[in-house]
């Protein structure tokens, strides 16, 4: 089993609040293509971005961008926020996405328990089901705001959908979240999708962007080079 201490590993790694509050004005006004000067990112059409010290790659889902602009690699670990890139690039022929919604990426600074995935399925089941959990997942830090409204596991990856409805939420988003939590090189990953409110995206999509985006980001990740070896 893995160890006690493995719920505030998870804890540590879900997307930062201020982080997400921060990149997410900027990009709500892109996606609906409003001119905002410095909102889209210079070289708009990056589907792919290695971090953890090049241990973990992550890819986007067909018709998604990395936002260069918004994202971060650092000692707290990497944060990745995902966009349209039609509404990054604002370009003719960019790609736009089959189901719209706001994708976050977040990487652990440090690996992670160790375990199986169905060892690691029960902690999470009982730590996003606990006021410990419910917090992490609150923009506010209260569980109060925060529900739990289903889980669900697909092979390695741990699926949760939560709905806030605590302060907060950015205009033009939906108020709940599904989040996948999976292992890639050691390291443990919870991306997240958010729906817009005019255009709301069902859960079996939200399920199976992210589960596209974390299938893509563990095959990339196989086949890194091992970052530890030393270069002749």
């Amino acid at each position: 089993m893995m160890p006690e201490q493995t719920p505030d590993i998870f804890r540590k790694i879900l997307p930062p609040r201020r982080a997400v509050a921060r990149a997410l004005p900027c990009w709500l006004f892109a996606a609906v293509l409003l001119a905002l000067p410095g909102c889209v990112t210079e070289g708009g059409g990056v589907h792919r971005t290695i971090v953890a010290d090049g241990r973990v790659a992550i890819v986007a889902p067909y018709g998604f961008c990395v936002d260069e602009s918004a994202s971060r690699d650092d000692g707290d670990g990497a944060f990745v926020l995902l966009a349209s890139c039609a509404a990054l690039a604002r370009g003719a022929e960019a790609a736009v996405p089959a189901e719209d919604a706001i994708l976050t990426v977040s990487v652990a600074p440090s690996p992670g328990p160790g375990g199986s995935p169905e060892d690691r399925a029960l902690v999470l089941q009982r730590y996003f089901a606990s006021e410990l959990g419910r917090a992490a997942l609150a923009r506010s830090g209260d569980p109060a705001d925060v529900e739990v409204l289903e889980t669900d596991t697909r092979g390695a990856l741990f699926l949760v959908h939560s709905v806030d409805r605590g302060p907060g939420l950015a205009k033009g988003l939906r108020p709940d979240t599904w989040r996948a939590v999976f292992e890639a090189n050691g390291r443990i990953v919870t991306a997240a999708a958010t729906g817009f409110a005019s255009r709301p995206i069902g859960d079996r999509a939200a399920r199976a962007l992210l589960q596209d985006l974390a299938g893509r980001s563990r095959a990339a990740t196989e086949s890194l080079p091992d970052p530890t070896m030393a270069q002749p």
